[in-house]
């Protein structure tokens, strides 16, 4: 339906869409990637922890790691 009308600035028949990181990053950016860093690289050894040693302690470890991703999270939300 819209996209048989045609764009003024474009001329091609399509929306110009307009993103975020047109926008840029932010200054929590640098430290949101370090956080999820953290939880990846937590989360591995985690299940590395869970399969091949002690299933307690992978859980704990993964749950220490959940707690990075949340500090992110809230820190996106926040943003």
């Amino acid at each position: 339906m819209d996209n048989n009308i045609v764009n003024n600035e474009t001329g091609n028949g399509f929306p110009t869409r307009r993103h975020r990181r047109a926008q840029g990053r932010g200054k929590f950016f640098m430290l949101r990637n370090i956080l999820n860093i953290i939880f990846i690289i937590g989360a591995v050894v985690g299940m590395l922890c869970y399969f091949f040693k002690n299933e307690e302690i992978g859980i704990v470890i993964v749950l220490g790691a959940m707690a990075f991703k949340m500090c992110e999270c809230v820190i996106r939300l926040v943003k």
